[in-house]
């Protein structure tokens, strides 16, 4: 259920960003004292606004990586003891591994997308020389992979750790 939050406001912020964005590309050419006016309010409106949905994804974002590498951390403390007591935990140690690398990638991704609206929201505000069209559509492919990431290491944990537990289960039973 807290996935499909996440994922309602990934998409949130992407219709959000994407209108704004789409009409600020749509003003074009000399700057008069209106305009500039204009631009600034924008660029207050889109500072807002982004700041709100990113504030939002920051602590969902903190939450569930917290959940993730506090689970990491339980199971290899497991794992460490079960080795020390002469269990096969080659298997477990394997796909810890792996799962600590998607929990880095998931988090390189979100950096990726804070630092692709970043600039973004700078290229609106006209501190910047980017292209705050493709930076936008740049933050928002590194959102969907960050999505993509998160679904995966759910669905790693619950299928291939929790059976590595018990498979190490039946090994203390036997």
């Amino acid at each position: 259920m807290k996935i499909r939050t996440l994922l309602l406001s990934i998409m949130f912020l992407a219709v959000c960003s994407l209108a704004v964005f789409a009409q600020s590309a749509q003003q074009n050419g000399p700057t008069t004292n209106g305009q500039q006016g204009s631009e600034s309010q924008k660029c207050l409106d889109v500072t807002k606004k982004v700041g709100l949905v990113t504030n939002r994804y920051d602590q969902r974002k903190e939450k569930y990586m917290n959940a993730f590498q506090n689970s990491y951390q339980n199971i290899n403390t497991l794992m460490l003891k079960f080795k020390a007591e002469g269990y096969d935990t080659a298997q477990l140690e394997e796909h810890l591994e792996e799962y600590n690398n998607m929990i880095q990638n998931t988090s390189r991704y979100y950096n990726e997308f804070r630092t692709g609206i970043d600039n973004s929201k700078k290229g609106v505000c006209g501190n910047s020389n980017v292209d705050s069209g493709k930076e936008f559509n740049t933050a928002r492919e590194q959102l969907m992979e960050f999505k993509k990431e998160m679904l995966q290491l759910r669905t790693f944990a619950l299928e291939t750790l929790k059976q590595d537990l018990l498979d190490l289960k039946a090994q203390v039973s036997e």
